[in-house]
């Protein structure tokens, strides 16, 4: 499973930037101490650049008033010193932060799809999963003397639950299937989610609980998606591409991007139709995605239904 940071490059690959299409790019060369080694710091206002990996041509990009990135910070050039290789700079510009930068991280020079707004949309789309799709979690509870034990909070359904019901000094361990009733809103509960026993168990008896639960926004690069924020592989590529289509309705898209994005879409079989709006073609593949997401999942965990007081599954 990938990272929220792997998830963005690999958005990036798949469909914002075509090899031939790279916007030029340089290294921080700062060598001030900060978090992990040597860098940039939060706080500096001079950027050194590495050597040799721009033209005179690319150099001449960065002028005054333009715009670099680094990570998801995006930064405002005043000044360019190409001989000492140095950039007098504003941070944290355009609703991004300030932040420190390893030395060797990419300086990209005026990026077309800035990678703080890649990062949001995608965070949107992972929140933006649920009710269609939820984050399958688990949890072990142990029971107590009283009819009712916390759970997680957020939790919207049970899943699967079964209860240790082991002999005594026995080596064979026997889980039983359980009955449990979710109680949310529950103030009684710290967390205000609770499952009910339907009576009173055991004390100290280990109970093992799949449940559902929303999705959670991924806030650094280095988070875990599924450990963290619940997605499996098969949510990523329904990510990334509602996270495309709305960022065609936030975003200037050139003419090369459209195609290469068409390219994409037609090679996994979903063609663009002739004065087809590319965002339309994008849903219509992300409908797609989605039903075979929930087709998956139910056969996985089959919704019972309840009819006067009956359930079906």
């Amino acid at each position: 499973m990938s990272t929220f940071g792997q998830l963005i490059d690999r958005t990036y690959r798949e469909y914002l930037r075509p090899v031939e299409e790279q916007e030029p790019l340089t290294q921080v060369a700062n060598t001030d101490s900060i978090t992990g080694g040597t860098g940039l710091t939060s706080a500096a206002t001079s950027i050194s650049y590495q050597a040799g990996l721009l033209t005179p041509e690319e150099e001449e990009l960065i002028g005054a008033g333009s715009v670099i990135e680094i990570g998801q910070e995006l930064i405002m050039v005043e000044n360019i010193n190409t001989v000492a290789r140095t950039l007098t700079v504003e941070r944290g510009r355009l609703g991004s932060t300030a932040a420190e930068h390893l030395t060797g991280t990419d300086i990209i020079i005026k990026p077309k799809y800035p990678r703080i707004n890649v990062a949001n949309a995608i965070g949107d789309q992972v929140v933006g999963l649920f009710p269609a799709l939820y984050a399958v979690k688990n949890t072990t509870l142990t029971t107590s003397s009283t009819q009712f034990v916390e759970m997680p909070a957020g939790t919207q359904r049970i899943l699967q639950a079964k209860i240790d019901n082991s002999t005594a000094g026995s080596t064979t361990t026997v889980y039983s299937d359980i009955p449990l009733e979710l109680l949310t809103d529950f103030t009684p509960s710290s967390t205000e989610c609770a499952v009910q026993f339907p009576s009173t168990p055991t004390s100290g008896k280990s109970v093992f609980v799949v449940y559902a639960s929303k999705f959670t926004r991924p806030t650094t690069e280095a988070t875990d998606l599924n450990t963290t924020s619940g997605l499996e592989d098969f949510h990523e590529q329904i990510v990334m591409v509602g996270a495309i289509a709305q960022l065609l309705s936030e975003l200037d898209v050139d003419v090369t991007t459209q195609d290469f994005i068409t390219e994409n879409l037609e090679q996994r079989g979903i063609p663009v139709g002739s004065g087809e709006r590319l965002r339309n073609a994008l849903l219509r593949y992300y409908g797609v995605l989605l039903d075979r997401a929930r087709r998956e999942q139910r056969s996985r965990f089959p919704q019972g239904v309840e009819l006067y007081g009956i359930s079906f599954t």
